[in-house]
Parts: structure tokens; sequence; C-alpha cells
């Protein structure tokens, strides 16, 4: 199937679906017109690539739609990155070959753990992905509420799932969302819509309106992990939660846990969707080892370069049980080495919010003569004045001797990005300068 058909498809159908009332609140001639004129503007321009940087959706969609109807190499950005991210775009695109990367879609990925770089995708990958996600929830239709970026593969794929199986797509403001979720979703059937969110956004719609949480067909969690005490307070307040894993480099999703098994009490990413295969290899202690993945949505590899084999090793460590349930406990670059035994940050965060006696908490390893590497937790501290002793007989009930840190810094905020991931550079930062501060 040549391209230029591929790129009028693609482009009749989006604008099939947004004169069908695709996106709600939104009007679809606006989108139409607008990806008219800027069709029109490349076809006489004939870019090599164009970037698409902007918080307007109707802007972002109508941008793809002519960039996608003309084949033309499609970067997604950031509108918010700064002038260091953006000289990084400018030297990775300076070789852009329009031929060569035809039909590409690039999804930036890196974030806080280091350069932007691209995910290279194309129709057919994100296509994948939807379709091993329709199977596993058994849908005809796909309806979203995304409050999260379009740039972003978790914003992107809302977009893609509820336009290739012809459902609805409200796109929302996440701020202007928590201050009236209930006037946001009045008009449409909640019951109806997956909405996907991350620990952090989970957390305070948690606290302001769990009652409407609750309606939601699904709640899809991901971005980063989320700590035991949200997923306890999740599902007292009886929240559809679907725990996930996933991540650009497979165009989102490609492990889901179902709700109806979140609330029976599994904690685990779920199982691997039917457009995807995960194997846990070189095994690090016991069960765990590092996951690598085979999929139909996979990459094509990091621009420019489309040499992927068929897997995908990733810097992931987890296992899988004897019933399918995927389990993911970090980094293996974030894992720790202490006096010889192997801890995996997560655990211990874990174990510390488990406390309830701290708001907020990340674990690290830092280089030590005696033990090679000590455990460091870097907490904000609760609503109560604990000490560290407290802390430390409060944990000693839950894990290991050797996983309890060895030391404890307070801080105000711990840095996270949009997605609620940690910023590990930060982090660091903080435990080399402050790393002898108690409560």
């Amino acid at each position: 199937m040549s391209g230029e058909f591929w790129g009028e498809w693609i482009y009749g159908l989006f604008c099939e679906r947004l004169r069908s009332g695709w996106l709600v609140d939104c009007n679809g001639k606006t989108a139409i017109d607008l990806a008219e004129g800027k069709l029109a503007k490349f076809t006489q321009s004939q870019p090599n690539f164009i970037s698409i940087a902007t918080s307007d959706p109707i802007e972002f969609i109508s941008t793809l739609m002519a960039g996608l109807r003309l084949g033309l190499p499609i970067f997604l950005c950031n509108p918010q990155w700064g002038a260091t991210e953006w000289e990084r775009v400018n030297i990775l695109t300076a070789g852009v070959d329009r031929n060569r990367h035809r039909d590409r879609l690039m999804i930036p990925t890196g974030g806080s753990s280091g350069e932007i770089k691209f995910a290279i995708h194309t129709w057919q990958t994100l296509s994948a992905s939807v379709a091993g996600f329709q199977e596993f929830y058994a849908l005809e239709q796909i309806n979203c509420i995304c409050i999260l970026p379009l740039y972003h593969v978790s914003g992107l794929m809302q977009l893609m799932r509820s336009l290739i199986t012809n459902g609805r797509l409200l796109i929302a403001d996440y701020h202007q969302f928590c201050e009236d979720l209930s006037g946001s979703i009045q008009h449409i059937e909640i019951d109806s819509f997956f909405i996907s969110l991350v620990p952090t956004q989970l957390s305070k719609l948690l606290d302001l309106q769990p009652r409407y949480l609750a309606k939601f067909q699904t709640i899809l969690l991901g971005g980063a992990a989320a700590n035991v005490d949200l997923l306890t307070r999740s599902r007292l307040a009886g929240l559809p939660l679907a725990l996930t894993y996933g991540m650009t480099e497979t165009a989102s999703q490609i492990a889901s846990l179902k709700p109806a098994e979140f609330l029976a009490g599994n904690n685990s990413c779920g199982k691997v969707l039917p457009h995807g295969e995960v194997k846990i290899l070189r095994s690090i202690d016991d069960a765990i080892g590092l996951i690598q993945i085979r999929s139909t949505s996979l990459m094509l590899g990091y621009f420019p370069d489309e040499n992927l084999p068929s897997y995908f090793d990733t810097d992931d460590l987890g296992s899988i049980d004897d019933r399918g349930y995927l389990t993911i406990v970090g980094r293996n670059s974030g894992k720790i080495i202490s006096g010889g035994e192997n801890v995996f940050p997560i655990e211990v965060v874990n174990a510390i919010m488990a406390t309830g006696l701290v708001a907020d908490a990340w674990v690290l390893g830092v280089p030590d003569p005696y033990w090679g590497q000590i455990v460091v937790a870097i907490y904000i501290a609760g609503d109560l004045p604990i000490s560290v002793a407290e802390l430390n007989r409060n944990l000693a009930t839950k894990i290991s001797k050797y996983k309890i840190p060895k030391r404890w810094i307070s801080v105000a905020n711990i840095p996270r990005n949009y997605l609620g991931k940690v910023a590990i550079q930060e982090v660091e930062k903080i435990a080399k300068i402050d790393s002898n501060r108690d409560i």
C-alpha cells in the first residue's frame, strides 16, 4: 500500500470523525478548515519535516492531519522545552531526509532520565497498540477523556484509540478539570469513558472529588510508579483503577490490570496485552530480572536510526508470576547494592509511605566506602513532627534491616516532572548537597 494512499486514507478518517462529533466540545469544521490551510501551506513550501509544539489541541490535530496526509516526517515537541532541549532538537533534525523518513512520527522520550530522544513510530505501530488495547478490554468503541499532553505518548494514544475505534474524545485542561470535575463531565456518559492519569494527578483528584472518579468506566494509571498508600486509598474509594506498564518505545501500554482485579487486591501491572510479549531475562534476585519486550507496536528505533531488532531490552526490572501477572520493581540503573545485597528503591518507598508518617518519599543509593552504596531516603514530612528513630522503628516491621535507609533527608519538595516521575538527576544533587540533614 503506497504512502500516498495511506496519507489520503488517514486524512479522510480524521475528517470523517471530526464531522461526526468525535471531539467533544470542539467544532470539527474548524479543525478541518485549519488542516486544509496547513495542507496547502506545506504543499507549497515542501518542508523536509514539521515539528508540532503547541498546547492547543485543535492546532495540534490539524497540523498532525496535514503532516500525515503528505507523509512528512513529524516531530512531536513539548512547547515548554527550554533552550537546551530545543538545541538538542535542532541538532537531531538538521539531518532529516524527507524521503528516508517518510510517514514517520517521532515521539519524544528521555525526560528526567537524560537527554531527549525521539522514538520512531508509524501509523502501523500506533494502530497495533490500539488493536491490542481494544482486544484486551473487549470493546468496540473506546471513549477517552484526555488531560495529558498530546505530544506525549500517553496523550497521543488516547487520541488514536478514540479515533480508530470511532469513539469520542474529550480534551480538557488538567487544572480546569481539577477545579470543576463535575462540571467538566456533566454532559457526557462518564461510565463509558476511559481517563488516563499519572499518580500525582490521581492523588489530587482523589482528594478533591473521589465520588466522580469512581464513575469512570476505567482509570488508566501509568507514567510513574504509584505508592501503596495511593493504591489503598483508591481501592477504599472504589475507583475502577487499571495499573499499566508501557513506554514511548511501545506506543504506550504493553500490560494492564483490569479494574476488577485491582479492586480485589491485586497491585501488579496486570497481564501482557495481545499485541505484545514480555520476557524476564538474566535473573537478578530470584524471579526478578530485566524485562525484554517484543511487540507489533514497538518503535522502529531512535531517530535517526531504524536499526532496532525485533525485541527491545528495557532497563526495567520485574517478575511474572505463575498466573501471568507482571510486577515492576524498578530500574536496573536505579538498583542499589548495599553490602552485597540488592535493594530496589520502589519497595523501600512503598514501605516508607505505608507508615503514614511522611507525605512523599524517594529512595536512592549513594556511594559509601564501607557498604559500596547506602540507602538514602529523601522525604517530605507529614503533618505531625516525626523523628528518624521512629521512622526506622516503623520500617523494621516491614522490610529487611539492610533495606532501611541509613540517611534521611527532609525536603520541602521532591522534584518530579509533569508525569509524576522523579527527576533523578535533581534528587541526586539533593543527596550530595544536603545529605546530612535529618528531621
